[in-house]
């Protein structure tokens, strides 16, 4: 089964920063459309982010750049520092780019951590609504891929 409307519009509104409808639509989702198909949407979300802010006319940031970025994240005064434990957050970006290893953390830990550094990695991206369009299209693309 492939990603749908309804999954996109879920990460849609809450990379747009609409809490409310967030919720609302995440309620719709059915336990298997939230558990296996969002959660894949969310990471093929995060991977297509990091992958647009670690890498540069094909070369890969450094483990100072993911530390730095990781530690700006914690900073902001919300419930991330609360959230993201730096060794998981960094381990996670760090084995994306091929220059780490995933620590272990259970699929809870790693889909919430997921979540707020994707959450980070948009908002520092600015996206115009089209731009966002385009980038959720790429990454529900990459889930289909993934669960395929």
């Amino acid at each position: 089964m492939p990603i749908t409307d309804e999954q996109v519009a879920v990460l849609r509104a809450q990379l747009a920063g609409n809490r409310e409808e967030h919720l609302r639509l995440m309620e719709q989702l059915a336990s298997d459309e939230a558990n296996v198909y969002y959660t894949a949407l969310v990471a093929a979300a995060f991977i297509e982010a990091a992958e647009r802010h670690f890498i540069e006319d094909g070369k890969t940031a450094d483990e100072s750049n993911v530390i730095d970025f990781v530690a700006q994240v914690r900073e902001r005064g919300d419930e991330s520092s609360e959230i993201i434990n730096p060794h998981i957050a960094e381990s996670m970006i760090l084995d994306l780019l091929g220059k780490g290893t995933m620590v272990d953390a259970d699929a809870d830990t790693k889909f919430g951590h997921q979540i707020v550094l994707l959450a980070a990695l948009v908002g520092e991206e600015q996206f115009t609504s089209a731009e966002l369009d385009a980038f959720l299209l790429r990454a529900r693309s990459l889930a289909d891929e993934l669960l395929g």
